[in-house]
């Protein structure tokens, strides 16, 4: 691992660096590197790194939308910070940050590392989405020193680009030791907080609350379920909360589906899930995903890349069409009327996931800094 270098770390969000990244950040500190991290503040993610884990963290005014003028805003600000700080590397991520981390590179002419943590133009995406992130993407390629991929579809798109060198690692890694089922835990007294008997079957999905998750969807395939016994929780917020809560009411689902939240218990959350669901259109190599496969959960999931990549073709769940409830609901209750098959899944993801290991992530990383 090289040391002594200073790091400029360009992210869109604070969320993507405290959910994702404080582990590798940790890594190159402690490695001798000095970090700053760059993004925009949009929740409690940028004061507690600040707070809790001691980073330098720099409020950037980007936004999302890759047509914002803030973006214009942030990158100049970026410019100044460069300057004046005189950077070893960018360390860029998020297409918004990834975009503004390579112009830096191109400007000052830096090394630069970029992963994509899911490309925006994808197998089945919209045309719109194909005619705009794509040609972005090949143009900064040839300003990505190390261009990073985390599933097997990225990893052949960015093949065809102009980086200097195209990687593909293991996702940025899950803690197996902080994700295992917490054995203290009165799980009769914890279901009952939701509503939840001993004996229900419970579904759990964790993630932000909008379009591409798509788990709005499921409270509707959960009205075409009849059986009681089958509840649904949903970790996450997000903008589309309001459609949750009416299309709760609309089935009168109370009962059934509870909406949690964003949640710090997810380990406790875990403990008492039969199955995990993912129905998003789009993921990279979803974390959440990686969570649920460190307790052993059985997994049904959209047939995307990054889902396949973790469970592949019944290997460690099923997959389905998001388009299509009756598959979805297929899939569910496969899994409910099925031991022998949940106890199939549930030991093939328990012992997959430990090549997800942060420690696998971060050797995987390391090879790359190397070489750099």
């Amino acid at each position: 691992m090289f040391s002594g270098k200073k790091i400029m770390l360009v992210a869109t969000t604070d969320n993507m660096i405290w959910q994702f990244l404080l582990p590798h950040i940790n890594y190159m500190i402690k490695a001798g590197n000095t970090v700053d991290c760059y993004c925009t503040k949009t929740g409690f993610w940028f004061d507690d790194m600040k707070e809790k884990y001691g980073l330098n963290v720099i409020d950037i005014p980007f936004t999302r939308s890759p047509f914002s003028i803030k973006n214009i805003k942030g990158y100049n600000q970026l410019v100044a910070n460069e300057k004046d700080k005189k950077y070893d590397l960018v360390y860029c991520q998020q297409p918004v940050g990834g975009v503004m981390g390579r112009l830096i590179a191109k400007k000052f002419k830096i090394p630069c590392i970029y992963t994509a943590h899911g490309f925006h133009f994808y197998k089945g995406c919209p045309l719109m989405y194909k005619l705009l992130f794509k040609p972005v993407e090949k143009y900064c390629a040839k300003y990505t020193t190390a261009l990073v991929t985390m599933n097997e579809e990225d990893y052949q798109n960015a093949q065809k680009f102009k980086a200097k060198k195209v990687y593909k690692i293991n996702g940025i890694g899950v803690d197996l030791s902080k994700y295992k089922k917490n054995e203290k835990l009165d799980a009769k007294a914890f279901r009952a907080q939701f509503g939840i008997a001993p004996d229900d079957f419970v579904i759990t999905s964790i993630g932000e609350l909008n379009k591409n998750k798509n788990t709005l969807r499921l409270i509707d395939v959960m009205s075409q379920i009849s059986n009681p016994k089958i509840k649904y929780l949903i970790c996450g917020q997000g903008p589309l909360k309001e459609d949750y809560e009416k299309a709760i009411a609309k089935y009168n689902l109370q009962d059934r589906v509870k909406m949690l939240g964003f949640r710090k218990d997810i380990p406790d959350i875990l403990t008492i899930t039969d199955l995990y669901i993912m129905p998003s259109y789009r993921e990279g190599l979803p974390k959440s995903m990686m969570e649920a496969m460190c307790y052993g959960l059985p997994v049904v999931a959209s047939k995307i890349r990054g889902n396949m990549d973790l469970i592949g073709e019944n290997e460690g769940g099923i997959l389905f069409d998001p388009t299509r409830n009756a598959e979805i609901i297929d899939s569910i209750m496969q899994i409910y009327e099925d031991k022998a098959l949940r106890n199939k899944f549930s030991k093939r993801n328990a012992e997959f996931i430990k090549n997800y290991d942060t420690s696998v992530v971060i050797d995987q990383l390391e090879k790359i800094y190397e070489e750099m």
